[in-house]
């Protein structure tokens, strides 16, 4: 696999009530652990309000965390402030979902470009400009639109602006949170291939976060799923999509449209709701909507555990 780039250990963010821990908190993330290795895709999936969007502002260091241990490149930098940051911030860079609210309306997006080559990257301004127009032919728009600002674009072009500007200081890891759930279907494919493309290149790592199974099969190695600010399964995409083992991950899974029309594949429908994460159920978080649940679930919380080689799941009966 290589060596890690990448490691999270322990990793909780709890959101105090009211504004203070003493009134209870949302956990939002709990005891979250796993590592993404150079030039990998790791895929971080699971329903709304999940967690997987606060994982990847924790690991962006865009929050501080509660508990728990960042490691990138083998240094901890979980505790660091915004200034011991700053000479790291160049190899950590993010892509969001919305492209337009990330893009200032009222530079162009050449300077929007340009401006981490000045700050990070130590070029003069017309150095990061010719550099800005080699970026824009990267991710596939013509280098006059150094000079069009952000409304002037398509979604799908802002995005690639978006992708431009995030690869400009040559980063180790990209955290993509939702890149192309606001496009179009023909759009995604597009914005995929191009993120494939620049990591073939570059050999860049992707955290790739979204609720789009079918992106994430497509271009992940492995992919962990979460439940309730927790990490249910982890397995290669492979052993994930084809074995799953955690009942959550079969039910997330089975509601993925299925080409073949005359396929028998079962639709699991869960009961209930995603339950409170100011107040968690006991035992496993996910035995209230469990098909499977026994009373050990309710009492006992089950370990994230190594079930087949590669493959992790925190279930009593896999």
């Amino acid at each position: 696999m290589g060596a890690p780039l990448l490691e999270i250990k322990g990793l909780k963010k709890y959101f105090g009530i009211g504004g203070s821990l003493k009134n209870g908190a949302v956990k939002a993330v709990d005891n979250v652990s796993f590592t993404v290795f150079k030039g990998e895709t790791l895929g971080i999936v699971g329903e709304s309000g999940c967690g997987k969007s606060t994982v990847g502002r924790l690991v962006l260091r865009l929050l501080d965390l509660t508990e728990g241990e960042i490691l990138f490149n083998g240094t901890s930098i979980g505790n660091w402030n915004q200034r011991q940051l700053r000479p790291i911030r160049k190899e950590m860079q993010c892509v969001f979902q919305d492209p337009y609210a990330s893009l200032n309306p009222r530079i162009t997006v050449g300077k929007a470009i340009a401006e981490p080559l000045v700050v990070q990257g130590g070029l003069k301004w017309s150095e990061a400009m010719k550099r800005a127009e080699q970026l824009l032919d990267t991710v596939g728009l013509r280098s006059h639109a150094v000079g069009m600002y952000p409304h002037e674009f398509s979604g799908g072009q802002r995005q690639r602006i978006a992708i431009a500007r995030a690869i400009s200081l040559s980063p180790k890891l990209i955290v993509a949170d939702e890149p192309v759930s606001a496009l179009d279907v023909s759009i995604q494919a597009q914005i995929v291939n191009l993120l494939e493309e620049l990591q073939t290149q570059t050999k860049v790592s992707y955290l790739f976060i979204s609720h789009n199974l079918s992106v994430v099969r497509h271009i992940s190695d492995r992919v962990a799923v979460m439940y309730l600010g927790q990490i249910v399964e982890l397995a290669s995409r492979d052993q994930l999509f084809g074995s799953p083992k955690h009942p959550y991950t079969q039910a997330l899974l089975s509601s993925v449209p299925e080409p073949d029309v005359d396929g028998k594949r079962e639709r699991i429908i869960l009961s209930g709701e995603v339950p409170n994460a100011a107040n968690p159920p006991s035992g496993c978080a996910f035995h209230p909507r469990c098909p499977h649940a026994a009373e050990r679930c309710r009492i006992e919380k089950p370990i994230f555990r190594e079930v087949e080689p590669g493959h992790y799941a925190s279930c009593h009966f896999v």
